[in-house]
């Protein structure tokens, strides 16, 4: 073993880091023969968080149960227990499971767990423990001596090193290490075996920790983390297959230009990646195989990099490949046998891992897609009333929230706001949702009210005996007068706030929710609005994020406090501190609308053109529009500016979205806005992405950040709305 070699993550130099890894390993494995434990590990403090973190560890190939992270306040672990206490401890894999049963994978057969402190006079460094295979072993008193004698030799050797300003701090990986060094193993089988050890220990850590990963990233971070650092490897790169080609999806120790030739890749060259997926196995490249030259980043002397043996295996799950690991090692001689079959651990379980988040993330588009579908596609342009909304997934796979709002335009000229929550997060809860919002929006057309739109389509949902029930707030809204009236069943009433900032308690008469008493006579409650006034409907995935965090005048104030009163960052902002961290443990769905001034008034200053889909003439008529409507607001200065930028946004729209388009003007007293709507939810390209994305869409919306004084990007119903704004 080369214990001058230490991974990311280790802060001292690497010759006084080695010097206390090669103190700590000589300790565990001398007290590892001394007690016949099948590992024992010396955990020190991690830096700027209350953990014990495990530094090194020597093993036998049954010891792979111990953890690498402890919380110091959790005081079932005899390590941790051990450290606060300066006492020796003991625990039973039992007990821990029973508090932690996720742990149950670190260990997965019964362990008996013993710890010393590290104590020396004045300051004690971190804990030594014992691990022991069987159920409920008992340690001897004597046993417990030898530990806690083994930490007072570890504390005085550390002594001198901490006060030469050696880091005593356990590092992001530990140091793992074979019961013997393979220079003293008694022959060339016992010698085999203590090799394996530590990567099987490494591979253990990995299979656990990628059952939780959510992305491909996630995966290639892990992993590439673990191997560098714990196989002491050089490089590492993993791919995925995607469409014919491969694509980087992690990688630590390459040279770019090794990078970018992967990334061009088509099947059916000679690299080693593509050859080792058309083999189905595991390739070895020697260092003197050019096939593998110039991958590595140069490190040390000239040639250093190219001085590399690689190994190159695809992700195989079942009949498919998803993608290839390739790891190079330092050349010295070895034939890499330990490292080999290693590797032909892993890839197994990145391969079912990459097929287990291909599928997850499939599922999930899948239930994304249909439940958008049932989302209005765009609200509806009303004078005198400006609107966006929101709607946060925090579900995965095929479960679907029952969330679901609507802003309805009359045809009176008045409009009905609606938002609603099926019981449940299922298919059949999303199902029942869009029945509802259809029965909703016919009956509001029809000329219901709050109240009796509530009554018909409770019935309703009592007739289509679906064992769930429905939570819904309905306001009819005339933009003229400015008078409301809310209904609602079972749900939360809107947040109204004034334009002089004070909250409005209509204090409505709050019915069950649809679905269960089908005679039940639902009542509304009149408001008066006033120009300014703020309204926010939602659903309870804003009550249920957590402390601090759930909806409410507080959270409305601070985020107009940082949006400069846009309505579109209000409700940015608005899901900002609600459902950002922790996330919230339902669908979240947010309908904003701000009451400017009487309808009659505003349709002097507000304009709207649509635009149909693939219209060739559309970006010509979208300017005219826009020149005509200016030159009547007495904003011809604005012309040349104001057309350079809608031009490039209604590209973007009808050559990108592929959808009809909405455009919409607003003039206000101190500035003019533009919106384009258009059903493709993604954002338009990001200023600034590299490569492909600065052709024309993104020099487009760079122009569009450059020019306009405020523009945005904002989710809206089923697409999005991309705006700016110019001052007068």
């Amino acid at each position: 073993m080369d214990s001058d070699k230490s991974g990311p993550g280790r802060r001292a130099d690497p010759l006084t880091a080695g010097h206390r890894d090669e103190v700590l390993v000589e300790a565990a494995r001398r007290t590892l023969r001394a007690l016949g434990a099948s590992a024992v590990a010396v955990y020190l403090p991690v830096p700027a968080e209350p953990l014990l973190g495990a530094a090194v560890a020597a093993i036998e190939p049954l010891g792979i149960g111990l953890l690498e992270r402890l919380s110091i306040n959790d005081d079932i672990y005899p390590s941790t227990t051990s450290y606060r206490t300066g006492k020796t401890a003991v625990a039973h894999s039992i007990d821990v499971l029973a508090k932690h049963p996720g742990l149950a994978a670190f260990a997965p057969y019964p362990l008996t767990i013993a710890s010393a402190p590290l104590e020396a006079p004045g300051k004690r460094f971190g804990t030594i423990s014992a691990y022991w295979p069987g159920v409920f072993r008992e340690v001897r008193p004597a046993e417990l001596d030898q530990l806690a004698a083994a930490g007072r030799d570890v504390a005085r050797e550390l002594a001198p090193l901490a006060a030469a300003g050696v880091s005593m701090e356990a590092g992001e990986v530990p140091l793992v290490a074979p019961v013997r060094d393979t220079r003293d193993a008694v022959g060339e089988d016992a010698a085999r075996v203590a090799d394996m050890s530590p990567f099987l220990y490494h591979v253990q850590q990995i299979a656990f920790r990628l059952s939780r990963a959510s992305s491909l990233e996630d995966v290639a971070c892990e992993v590439s983390r673990r191997v560098v650092t714990g196989f002491m490897a050089r490089s590492t790169v993993i791919t995925t297959l995607k469409n014919g080609r491969l694509r980087v999806v992690g990688a630590a120790g390459c040279s770019q230009a090794f990078l970018r030739q992967l990334e061009r890749l088509h099947q059916n060259t000679a690299l080693p990646e593509e050859l080792a997926m058309a083999e189905r196995r595991q390739l070895y490249f020697g260092p003197a195989d050019r096939r593998t030259r110039e991958r590595a980043e140069a490190e040390g002397q000239e040639g250093d990099a190219e001085r590399q043996v690689w190994m190159v295996s695809p992700l195989l799950a079942g009949s498919q490949v998803f993608g290839t690991c390739s790891i190079s090692f330092a050349d010295d001689g070895r034939c890499f046998a330990a490292e080999r079959a290693a590797l032909s651990s892993l890839t197994p379980i990145l391969g079912h891992t990459f097929e287990r988040i291909r599928a997850n993330d499939a599922s999930q588009s899948l239930a994304r897609k249909l439940q958008e579908m049932l989302l209005p596609r765009m609200l509806p342009s009303v004078p005198g009333l400006a609107c966006t909304s929101r709607y946060v997934h925090t579900g995965g796979g095929l479960e679907l929230g029952g969330d679901w709002y609507d802003l309805i335009r009359l045809p009176t000229g008045e409009v009905t706001a609606v938002i609603g929550d099926v019981q449940g997060h299922s298919t059949a809860a999303t199902v029942v949702m869009g029945q509802l919002r259809s029965a909703v929006r016919a009956y509001a057309t029809d000329g219901a009210g709050p109240a009796t739109l509530l009554r018909r389509t409770n019935r309703l949902l009592v007739e289509l005996n679906t064992e769930l029930f429905a939570t819904c707030c309905c306001a009819w809204l005339d933009p003229e007068t400015g008078l409301m009236r809310v209904a609602t069943a079972g749900h939360p009433p809107p947040l109204i706030r004034t334009g002089s900032g004070s909250y409005r308690d209509i204090q409505p008469n709050v019915g069950p929710p649809l679905g269960i008493d089908a005679d039940y006579d639902y009542s509304d409650v009149s408001v008066s609005l006033e120009p300014g006034a703020l309204l926010a409907f939602y659903t309870d995935g804003f009550l249920n994020a957590g402390p601090g965090h759930a909806l409410s005048p507080g959270v409305i104030d601070a985020a107009l406090a940082a949006s400069d009163g846009q309505l579109e960052a209000i409700a940015d902002e608005v899901v900002r501190r609600t459902t950002g961290s922790p996330p919230a443990a339902d669908d979240a769905a947010l309908l904003l609308l701000r009451y400017e001034e009487p309808a009659e008034r505003a349709r002097h200053y507000v304009r709207r053109l649509e635009i149909p889909r693939r219209d060739l003439q559309g970006v010509q008529r979208a300017r005219w529009f826009l020149h005509t409507s200016l030159a009547e607001w007495n904003l011809s200065a604005l012309d040349d500016e104001a057309q350079l930028l809608l031009s490039e946004i209604v590209t973007n729209a009808l050559v990108h979205a592929d959808s009809d388009v909405d455009l919409r003007l607003r003039r206000y007293p101190d500035y003019l806005r533009v919106e384009v709507r258009d059903s493709d939810p993604h954002p338009a390209i990001n200023v600034g992405t590299p490569g492909e994305a600065q052709a024309e869409g993104g020099r487009g919306v760079m122009i569009v950040s450059t020019l306009a004084s405020a523009w945005g990007n904002s989710p809206s119903g089923r697409g999005k709305t991309v705006w700016f704004e110019l001052a007068l």
